[in-house]
């Protein structure tokens, strides 16, 4: 694994751990009150807004980061071999000779 490999797997286990959620939560229940209050001022509906900017693009961003994990783990296992015959073109190789 590259030394990004690790840092994006080691952030993504961070964002999930315990004190992260925590915060969400909290962040949750603030919204959860903004979003209740009766007459909210422009600042409340701001903070709404944004908040909700920042959970999109976080989500966002953990998806790109699970990709690119996952497609690393994709290149170093399995048979790279096999991969090798599967991006070959079809008529190449030992299949020429025998048609």
């Amino acid at each position: 694994m590259s030394r990004t490999d690790n840092l994006v797997s080691g952030f993504l286990r961070k964002l999930n751990t315990s004190n992260v959620q925590e915060t969400f939560r909290s962040l949750e229940a603030l919204l959860d009150h903004l979003e209740t209050k009766h007459d909210p001022e422009p600042k409340d509906m701001q903070i709404v807004d944004t908040a909700y900017q920042l959970l999109e693009k976080l989500k966002f961003f953990e998806g790109t980061l699970k990709q690119y994990v996952g497609d690393s783990d994709i290149i170093l296992k399995g048979n790279k071999l096999q991969r090798l015959y599967a991006q070959a073109p079809k008529n190449t190789g030992s299949q020429v000779m025998f048609d």
